[in-house]
């Protein structure tokens, strides 16, 4: 199946869905992208591609089947909602919503339009990480560590609504809380949420959380997030084992450029993607499943207040 994508969104993670759609995939093919500001839009249009101000107006196409959702967290909920009503098959960047309720919303619409709800994931898709599962054993594990580290004020660059937390979702938390949870249920299963140690901000905007969790199965598992690390970023998984190992996956291993990792990864989303569609079955539910482990972090740091 040959899948044509419009992208809604040209901010700063844009540029690695572009790489992957211009220079490594035949399929999907990227045929239309959209953005509120013409100056992005502009070198797209020089290569011909069609280019829409109005989202709505690009839903509206027939020659379109599916859309590349990477705008302010606080608009995936609605731009995902039409894009599906619309007959469109999704991929949203993380976090999929705000809100849980906003997310189980959309994988019922997911579910009765037939249409694909996919989340953009990158990390399960990281070559150590991919590699390092490949040999695990996985009956072995005793407990597992995660880190993901980094100075959000880097990472945003013309994207500051990353910096406004009711756009985002909250901070730390909202945003990379769902990378990381997605990262380990990939390979442990349905976590759930024991302890939060959340730090904020003079804006109140969690800036570091230290969260524990622990796996259906009664593993262990903490995770340690930073908008402030002064030292670039540190994204890595540690797993215990009951023979006395350490596994450690530094997803960041070889890539010396900032943010350089994510080339391949976004590569292996849209490849993804496209598997997904084929397949039928896919409808929110990795993602909803994130956006409850955000829900229940931030439940859990109120509770224990």
């Amino acid at each position: 199946m040959f899948v044509r994508v419009g992208m809604i969104g040209m901010g700063v993670i844009s540029k690695f869905y572009v790489d992957a759609l211009k220079n490594r995939l035949d399929n999907p093919q990227l045929v239309a992208v959209c953005d509120l500001s013409e100056d992005r839009l502009r070198p797209f249009k020089e290569q011909g591609l069609h280019c829409f101000l109005d989202y709505k107006e690009m839903l509206r196409q027939e020659n379109i089947d599916a859309v590349i959702v990477n705008v302010p967290n606080d608009k995936h909920y609605e731009i995902c909602r039409d894009a599906l009503l619309a007959g469109k098959h999704v991929c949203c960047e993380k976090p999929m919503t705000l809100t849980l309720s906003e997310a189980e919303d959309l994988v019922r619409l997911s579910r009765s339009t037939g249409r694909t709800m996919f989340t953009a994931f990158h990390r399960r898709y990281n070559v150590h990480f991919v590699r390092a599962l490949s040999s695990l054993p996985r009956e072995d594990i005793v407990s597992v560590s995660a880190s993901y580290l980094e100075k959000i004020e880097d990472h945003a660059g013309f994207d500051q609504w990353y910096l406004e937390p009711e756009r985002c979702g909250g901070g730390c938390v909202a945003d990379n809380g769902p990378n990381v949870y997605d990262t380990l249920a990939f390979f442990l299963g349905r976590l759930t949420v024991v302890s939060t140690d959340i730090v904020r901000n003079e804006r109140n905007v969690d800036i570091e959380a230290k969260v524990e969790l622990v796996t259906q199965t009664g593993i262990p598992v903490s995770v340690h997030l930073d908008w402030a690390y002064p030292y670039g970023e540190k994204k890595d998984v540690i797993i215990q084992l009951s023979n006395g190992d350490t596994i450690t996956v530094d997803m960041l291993a070889g890539f010396t450029e900032f943010k350089s990792s994510l080339y391949h990864e976004y590569e292996e989303i849209l490849k993804d993607f496209v598997f997904q569609i084929q397949a039928g079955d896919c409808h929110g539910e990795d993602g909803l499943d994130a956006v409850r482990l955000v829900h229940e972090t931030y439940g859990m740091e109120a509770v224990t207040k």
